[in-house]
């Protein structure tokens, strides 16, 4: 990984973990609000907010432990945040816009992991 070093990590991993950890908790309150809503636990839009919250943590994990597979977690990670930011954002829910905005802050900190 590249970047200046901070405390035995990167910047670059450090906004990274830091974006991640946010996005998780956006997504994890988003489900909590759909299903609080009557929407179902298995329908498509929670099972995506579930798919990246759990795929942030990964990511956090993969990061703190300099995981050969962390560069992966970090691509699926800007992958599936530019979904969950651009689903949010379209959704026309402005609750949800707090969620877009933490979505595309984690898939632009991920970004310079992608091409280290």
């Amino acid at each position: 990984m590249s970047g200046a070093r901070l405390g035995g990590e990167t910047i670059d991993v450090h906004h990274c973990i830091s974006a991640s950890l946010s996005c998780q908790a956006s997504c994890e309150a988003a489900m909590r609000q759909m299903v609080s809503r009557g929407m179902r636990a298995d329908s498509e839009p929670v099972r995506l907010l579930r798919q990246c919250a759990e795929l942030c943590e990964l990511n956090v994990r993969a990061l703190r432990k300099d995981s050969r597979l962390s560069r992966r977690t970090a691509t699926l990670c800007f992958e599936l945040s530019n979904q969950v930011a651009r689903t949010a954002w379209l959704d026309g829910n402005t609750s949800n816009h707090g969620l877009a905005r933490d979505a595309l802050q984690l898939a632009r900190a991920c970004r310079p992991l992608l091409f280290t």
